[in-house]
């Protein structure tokens, strides 16, 4: 693992509520904690471990705080009936392909199934974030360019009947 790599992650682990994260690349492990001074431990991992692929999974929409809520908090009178596009992985959110494009969705869109919505960069590897159920998005609720935890929503959206 480079050092632009290692500063990229521990700058979107600061900035996350996180307290411990653990990742193997390359036959080297980086584990980063909170709560204590920040470590970095980097030893010879025993096999590297291969990436999750991006997934979304649709729970109640949810006020966002510092403490994680249960994924069947009751949705507000508002949003009744919303769910949420949820970040698969820690990493910065973007909502377009690229600088200066326009956004993959924006409020109103319908999308479909399988369809992009956004990108979470996590290690200078872009993973496309794709809706697992036809919806409408209602609402963005991450600014591009912000890092996202796991689980973190990033729309709130009403899925299509």
């Amino acid at each position: 693992m480079d050092i632009e790599r290692l500063q990229e992650l521990i700058r979107v682990f600061e900035n996350s509520s996180l307290w411990e994260i653990e990742i193997e690349e390359s036959g080297r492990r980086v584990c980063l904690k909170k709560g204590q001074p920040a470590s970095v431990n980097t030893s010879p991992a025993p096999a590297p471990s291969a990436g999750h692929p991006a997934a979304v999974q649709p729970h109640h929409a949810q006020p966002a705080s510092g403490e994680a809520a249960p994924e069947t908090a009751a949705p507000e009178d508002a949003s009744e009936g919303l769910t949420t596009i949820d970040s698969p992985m820690v990493g910065v959110f973007y909502a377009s392909p690229a600088p200066g494009e326009p956004p993959y969705v924006k409020p109103g869109d319908t999308v479909s199934e399988s369809e992009t919505v956004c990108i979470v960069e996590a290690m200078k590897l872009m993973n496309e974030v794709t809706a697992k159920f036809g919806c409408v998005i209602e609402k963005v609720l991450v600014e591009s360019g912000e890092p996202v935890e796991y689980g973190q929503p990033m729309f709130a959206v009403r899925p299509l009947e």
